[in-house]
């Protein structure tokens, strides 16, 4: 008991490590509860995917981020603290290094299960066909064909992206089709989308909080914006055509991003067909860039309150 109480006036002389202690627990389980509340608003933009995406990627990112700021916050602020000379601190600290080990430990388990998952099929692949080559040549992407039972078409790899496309998929479609579905494929290796991917999982992961919905929303928002890219070098009703050709990819890989994903289909298809679509709205764009900015900057004051006290403290010792 006496360590205890020593331990706590300790921790009020100099708060850092208690400040940042408890925000880890509690800051993360904020800003998720303040993203969920903002992912209405971002499913509402479907008319524009450009801006959906990222933000879509960055509220679903946000829990994970401020769970890495501030437990980086506290092991660092912590280890001079002079709770650590009590029992009890030496617990406090104990258990913050091992929830953020936890996370970190949990998010690289995951990310390198889909990393398996990605190599184990593009090594099951094999060289593509004259066509599917002439294919790659017109697009300037790597190509190759997987054996999998359904028209799959799909990207794989980070380092080197490359399409893979089965031959079933290769029988529904004519050669401008094809043209258009490698061409929306290379427009995600062109963006950066299989990486963004791979953060933004990862980020995600380090928090066990459901943000499933805004990574959907995320994944969708980029098949939009891969064809209005793919558009720019296709023509849209090719790009539709392979769509709806497509538009049932094997069950086998559903777990991997496929070109004609069921449940984007035939809002993909309104848009490509579309004469004409509606302005965004500048105003919404804002507004939420503005609320996911304003929470991660009162997420990490925190650490900031944390740094800054150790700081003083350190500066007022004698010596």
């Amino acid at each position: 008991m006496n360590d205890v109480a020593a331990f706590v006036a300790a921790c009020i002389s100099s708060p850092a490590l208690l400040t940042s202690a408890c925000a880890l627990v509690l800051i993360p389980v904020l800003a998720w509860l303040v993203v969920r509340g903002l992912a209405p608003a971002i499913a509402r933009m479907s008319d524009d995917p450009g801006w959906q995406a990222p933000l879509a990627a960055v509220a679903a990112a946000l829990p994970g981020m401020l769970f890495v700021v501030l437990g980086a916050a506290t092991l660092r602020d912590g280890w001079n603290s002079t709770c650590l000379q009590f029992a009890s601190g030496r617990v406090l600290y104990a258990v913050v290094a091992a929830l953020t080990a936890f996370g970190v430990a949990r998010a690289v388990t995951l990310a390198v299960r889909r990393a398996r998952d990605v190599v184990r099929l593009i090594r099951s692949s094999s060289a593509p066909s004259a066509r599917l080559q002439r294919a790659a040549d017109a697009t300037g992407m790597r190509v190759r064909a997987v054996s999998a039972a359904g028209p799959v078409v799909l990207i794989a790899g980070f380092v080197r992206p490359i399409v893979l496309v089965s031959a079933d998929a290769l029988l529904r479609v004519n050669d401008a089709e094809l043209y258009a579905a490698v061409r929306h494929e290379a427009a995600h290796a062109r963006r950066g989308d299989l990486i963004c991917a791979a953060v933004i999982m990862f980020i995600a992961d380090l928090v066990p909080l459901p943000v499933g919905n805004l990574i959907t929303l995320y994944r969708r928002a980029r098949e939009f914006a891969a064809d209005a890219h793919a558009t720019r070098f296709a023509d849209p009703c090719d790009l539709a055509g392979a769509l709806l050709a497509l538009s049932r990819p094997a069950a086998a890989l559903t777990s991997v991003a496929a070109f004609a994903d069921a449940g984007t289909v035939r809002e993909r298809l309104g848009t490509l067909l579309a004469p004409s679509l509606p302005q965004p709205s500048r105003v919404r764009r804002s507004l939420l860039c503005a609320a996911l900015t304003a929470t991660f900057v009162l997420g990490a004051a925190p650490a900031l309150v944390a740094f800054w006290l150790g700081f003083t403290c350190a500066m007022a010792m004698p010596g």
